[in-house]
């Protein structure tokens, strides 16, 4: 009897879906949709525009315009009272498991499902309005999968871009990555890094310039969509500058040859530096630092209008309460302290004190003030499973609540709301490479679009009050979303 409840079940769950996909499907890509009476912030820092028209066809924005009256055979979708924006584009996630040291058995157990993972994850990001999401760490094959499959319109996502390995690490269990030696490796872990690095990681480091260039070529037929590259090591003590300039020149040249965004991860500012002046289109969390950036860095940055992907979830709002409320615990603690006696020593008690976070914070600022072109960034990732977890997992890094977040934190770091919107739209659409079709509400733009119930420019908060998500062109059934949960939360709607 319980199999047979089963059976019935599974069946309707796989009506529904279908159902779901079929709405999804291209064909319904080719409907005629007009929001009426909206008031558009198209992305661009223009100011805002009420009473508008925005007609969508073939998956594009035909006119933003007013009209009195809507076109015909459109499906008319009231926006008075109401604001659309385009879709958010979140430069930096990571949506596999990939092996972490400190998830093993999460890496261990979920291994074989990482393509359901990673299509619930990026379902998570789209559930909040984020259309497209930049996957710059993860395990290549299942991402290529997941991204190819909600491109042909056989699941609903965000666009997923996908770069895979960082160049020049060797995977999680690695030295670059995790310090780790390969004399302590079991199988296992071997295996890890193989499946990560994708015959990109630290054997590149002492390569030739042509062996290099071979091995950079080979892996973009692989077909990912940008380039990340390790700048220095993952970590930053000690922060080690993993390839030489000439080296840098030239897996630029060889992801600009083929149109491809090419980015660092660095942790020291002459690591950084000598990615900026290599031609990078990207720095991946450039306040990520032990110490302040210095100015004549933060000038070449602006100077050389690098994108900067910053992570403003990790350092304001709860996470910025936590952080001062451990330094004033710890300033307590140490007061009648001796006075550290080795390096060691002042290592643990700058630690203690959050120094590093302090540092992180005052570069943020710092590069927000001086110009820089920021676009959001958040690490967000999957964690371990939950019934792995002994506490919960703080929010600022889960799918779509991080990046609703970080455009929040960008006004505590000194933005304005529509230059965080800018930041979350326009900009993020140059980290991907899509300028020419993405991040902005103009005729000939792919449809990607929110609409709000309320005013971002009055509380930047309001980005949370989702109405509708739009993407290529669709209206996405964001209830019904995730399609399956596995590390987050369930549908807000049950299927029939």
């Amino acid at each position: 009897m319980r199999q047979a409840r089963n059976a019935v079940h599974l069946i309707r769950s796989l009506a529904a879906l279908a159902a779901i996909l079929l709405a999804w499907s291209p064909a319904h890509a080719q409907d005629r949709i007009a929001i009426v009476g909206v008031t558009v912030i198209d992305g661009t820092g223009a100011p805002p525009r009420p009473g508008m028209t925005v007609e969508i066809e073939d998956g594009r924005i035909r006119a933003v315009a007013r009209r009195a009256v809507p076109p015909t055979n459109a499906r008319v979708i009231d926006g008075r009272g109401k604001y659309l924006l385009p879709g958010f584009i979140d430069s930096n996630v990571h949506g596999t498991v990939y092996g972490n040291p400190a998830r093993r058995d999460t890496s261990a157990k979920y291994s074989e499902r990482n393509e359901e993972l990673a299509l619930e994850f990026a379902q998570r990001h789209l559930k909040v309005g984020v259309t497209t999401i930049r996957d710059s760490y993860g395990v290549l094959p299942p991402l290529l999968r997941v991204r190819d499959r909600i491109a042909r319109g056989e699941a609903i996502g965000p666009r997923l871009l996908v770069a895979g390995n960082i160049i020049g690490w060797g995977g999680p269990f690695s030295r670059t990555y995790s310090l780790t030696d390969d004399s302590e490796l079991s199988l296992f872990q071997e295996q890890w890094n193989d499946l990560l690095s994708q015959g990109v990681g630290e054997e590149l480091m002492d390569m030739t310039p042509e062996e290099l260039r071979t091995a950079i070529r080979t892996y973009l037929d692989k077909g990912v969509d940008f380039l990340k590259y390790g700048g220095t090591s993952h970590f930053m003590r000690p922060s080690l500058i993993g390839f030489s300039p000439r080296a840098q020149r030239i897996i630029v040249e060889e992801g600009h040859k083929r149109g491809k965004v090419v980015e660092t991860h660095a942790t020291s500012s002459e690591g950084l530096r000598l990615a900026v002046e290599a031609g990078i289109d990207l720095i991946q969390h450039p306040e990520l630092m032990s110490r302040d950036l210095p100015a004549d860095l933060v000038e070449l940055i602006v100077n050389r209008g690098t994108l900067c992907a910053m992570r403003a979830n990790m350092v304001t709002g709860d996470v910025r309460r936590r952080q001062l409320e451990r330094r004033s615990a710890a300033a307590a603690r140490l007061a009648d302290a001796a006075p550290p006696e080795t390096s060691a020593e002042r290592h643990r008690r700058a630690e203690a004190l959050g120094e590093e976070a302090e540092i992180q914070r005052r570069n943020a600022e710092r590069l927000i003030r001086a110009g820089c072109r920021i676009t959001i960034a958040t690490d967000n990732y999957l964690g371990d499973a939950p019934e792995f977890r002994r506490q919960p997992k703080p929010p600022e890094q889960e799918p779509g609540e991080g990046s609703l977040r970080a455009i929040e934190g960008l006004t505590e770091l000194g933005m304005t709301p529509m230059q965080a919107i800018v930041a979350a739209t326009r900009n993020g659409a140059a980290a991907a490479g899509m300028e020419k079709d993405l991040g902005t509400i103009e005729a000939g733009k792919i449809a990607d679009l929110i609409l709000l119930k309320a005013d971002p420019l009055a509380d930047i908060r309001n980005i949370r009050s989702l109405d509708l998500v739009i993407a290529s062109g669709r209206v996405v059934p964001i209830d019904r979303l995730p399609d399956q949960a596995f590390f987050g939360p369930p549908a807000t709607t049950s299927t029939p």
